[in-house]
């Protein structure tokens, strides 16, 4: 006699076996203050410690830009967006982490600094790997969306 809910269990009992050992996904996966630190020391001008957010071998991908790979070519692509004078503004959506690795992603705009109209609105993901210990930015990559349009005012009737 055939028992093919036999298979059925054990089949069930193997994922459930599986599952058991594999890492739950939690969130926060970054901490909170850690992730928003980017903004911060950005917008104080700090690019020394927006870049030690980044593994060693880490990417930066912009819309426009070439990738920047590793911490020296990091370093230099955040050092020209605050001599620039931009500031950031970054929502994170999700934050969700399993074992030691996390990814965080949200929206961001971007603005001259002096109250002027946004320069780079977007989206981002940003993938966080526990390296010895410390969360660090792998793979960061920023997607800008369209400007909003503003209607041109209409003259005024004499």
């Amino acid at each position: 006699m055939k028992r093919p809910y036999l298979r059925l269990l054990c089949a069930l009992l193997v994922w459930l076996l599986i599952a058991s050992c594999a890492p739950t996904s939690t969130s926060p996966g970054v901490p909170p203050e850690l992730k928003h630190s980017w903004e911060v020391n950005f917008n104080k001008g700090d690019g020394a410690a927006v870049t030690a957010l980044y593994a060693a071998d880490a990417e930066l991908v912009m819309s426009g830009s070439d990738t920047a790979k590793g911490t020296t070519a990091i370093a230099a692509a955040i050092e020209a967006l605050i001599k620039s004078g931009a500031k950031a503004h970054i929502v994170s959506i999700q934050n969700v982490g399993a074992g030691d690795v996390a990814y965080v992603s949200g929206t961001y705009t971007i603005d001259d600094g002096k109250g002027g109209p946004l320069m780079e609105r977007g989206g981002y993901v940003e993938v966080w790997r526990r390296i010895d210990g410390v969360w660090k930015i792998v793979i960061d990559i920023n997607a800008a969306a369209p400007l909003p349009t503003i209607a041109p005012a209409t003259a005024a009737a004499h």
